[in-house]
């Protein structure tokens, strides 16, 4: 198996991470870096531990995003292991990760991606709380057209997924994970594990914190989905074209017209309209589903 690691500027974490995938009570575990042209010492880091890792392969290119340096991984580690797991640079990895996803995945056939909850910790690895746990029935096609659930460093795919993320690359996506969760949706099948096996370390922007409770948590959370979904823009129907003109021809019809209306959404009133009412997607908070049932409605994003 192949762990792909994209880094950019990030000598502080690196090395707590490098040491835990190390770590993994999972014999035999690949790890690929890619160093998205980073200007501090973190290619220097990672050539360190390749002298004396011989499982430890390093490519160094130009800063493409991290999107792009992930797929690059993905296409260049090649076709020869049965699965592939997404890796930040910045987490810690329990010892269990590797083995856990391996264990739920293995009894899948077809394209299979694997994804879980974390424990979000702060700089120091201090806890803070564990992210959401979901209804399983509720994960798929339905959830992946209109929110992304699948964290990008649970996230291992087999073999045929990685095969059907790489059949046609897109231009154009939010991010690799979304991207990777709306298309095994499609064509396969999306595992999700409620134990968490990774520290997701916040820091800076991206801390999230504890939820509030009762009708604070309720408004802190209408506030917290509105403001994303507005950053987001029109980039989230931009990724609904681009998944149907590479994909949309091998989608059941049923499928097909449901993503296609959508997208239709945002240049049509009547369209938008309909499309409010529908109950072929859906968030995993109701109170979410509801925000985005007016957002359609209104064509505000």
């Amino acid at each position: 198996m192949a762990i792909l690691l994209s880094t950019f500027n990030g000598e502080r974490f690196l090395p707590a991470q490098l040491d835990s995938l190390l770590a993994q009570s999972h014999a035999g575990c690949d790890i690929w870096v890619r160093d998205d042209g980073s200007s501090d010492q973190s290619l220097a880091i990672v050539r360190r531990y390749v002298s004396i890792n011989p499982n430890i392969h390093c490519q160094a290119g130009p800063n493409l995003g991290f999107v792009a340096s992930f797929y690059e991984l993905l296409q260049n580690v090649g076709a020869g292991y049965d699965f592939y797991f997404f890796c930040d640079q910045d987490d810690v990895w329990l010892p269990s990760k590797v083995s856990r996803a391996l264990a739920l995945l293995n009894a899948e056939q077809g394209a299979a991606l694997y994804c879980s909850r974390t424990q979000y910790v702060d700089r120091e690895l201090q806890p803070i709380g564990p992210s959401p746990d979901y209804d399983r029935s509720a994960i798929g096609w339905g959830n992946a057209l209109v929110q992304n659930i699948a964290t990008g460093c649970t996230i291992a795919l087999n073999s045929a997924a990685r095969e059907r993320l790489l059949s046609q690359r897109p231009g154009f996506c939010l991010a690799h994970d979304w991207w990777a969760y709306l298309v095994v949706s499609a064509f396969g099948r999306v595992v999700f594990d409620s134990e968490s096996h990774i520290l997701y370390r916040q820091h800076g922007s991206n801390t999230i914190g504890m939820q509030k409770q009762g009708l604070a948590g309720q408004w802190a959370r209408v506030q917290r989905f509105w403001r994303r979904l507005r950053q987001a823009g029109p980039g989230w129907i931009d990724q609904l074209s681009e998944f149907d003109r590479l994909h949309g021809t091998n989608l059941p019809d049923a499928q097909r017209r449901q993503l296609r209306m959508l997208i239709r959404s945002r240049s049509s009133w009547i369209t938008a309209l309909r499309a409010s009412a529908q109950h072929y997607y859906w968030r995993m908070s109701a109170v979410d589903t509801l925000i985005l049932r007016v957002l359609l409605a209104l064509r505000l994003y």
